[in-house]
């Protein structure tokens, strides 16, 4: 595959998802993340990332991304507070392909034209519904019985951008935050990889969002 670089946070949405590429055997160029979450995860490596993916027994339950960059040997990008400083080290990579998932920053068009083969974020939820911060509280909170999570291409909207991938899971009512986003971080690493086989076998088809059809909700109170 092309040079892929994964950007991501502290919390499992976003290193399921990279374990689950790394476990299919895909190649990450590097891993980028806010200078300020590095340091965090240096200071306290038991992450949120605390939930076991699979058979993999080779990294510890409190694997972070940082962790994971180490046993896979992966450079580390950290992002500078102002995301448009940062163009240099994505061109310094050569990235080609830029996955995102639960990084809570919008990336300036000059990060998110950059990658040739285009950029894409994956949303736990099933867009337009649930766009904003908190998809997981909220869904939660209304108690619904559909979920499930789309990867899309990153635009200069709020999870607005076209549609590449979206998969669908059943819930329960009693369903809580921790029990979805564990399984949406596993859905969510499957649609990457759906993803990467399309964009290689050229069979990709974008498919713009309903906005009729769109919520929105914020950071819960």
């Amino acid at each position: 595959m092309t040079n892929i670089v994964y950007i991501g946070s502290a919390g499992v949405l976003s290193v399921i998802p990279l374990r689950v590429l790394l476990q299919q055997g895909i190649r990450i160029k590097a891993i980028a993340m806010m200078a300020e979450t590095r340091h965090r995860l240096e200071s306290q490596p038991a992450s949120l990332a605390d939930i076991k993916v699979g058979d993999d027994e080779s990294l510890s339950a409190s694997a972070s991304l940082l962790q994971i960059a180490d046993k896979y040997q992966i450079p580390v990008i950290a992002l500078p507070e102002q995301l448009e400083q940062s163009v240099a080290l994505f061109k310094a990579v050569n990235t080609e392909l830029i996955l995102m998932s639960c990084f809570s920053r919008k990336l300036p068009a000059a990060i998110f034209n950059l990658p040739a083969r285009g950029c894409f974020n994956m949303h736990p939820s099933l867009l337009p519904a649930y766009r904003g911060p908190s998809p997981v509280h909220w869904q939660c909170a209304h108690k619904v019985t559909e979920s499930g999570v789309t990867v899309h291409k990153v635009n200069a909207g709020i999870d607005q951008g076209e549609i590449a991938v979206q998969k669908k899971i059943k819930t329960r009512l009693c369903v809580n935050k921790v029990e979805l986003a564990y399984k949406l971080a596993l859905l969510g690493g499957e649609a990457f990889v759906e993803l990467l086989a399309k964009i290689e076998s050229d069979s990709l088809c974008l498919q713009a969002q309903a906005e009729a059809e769109a919520s929105y909700y914020g950071f819960p109170e």
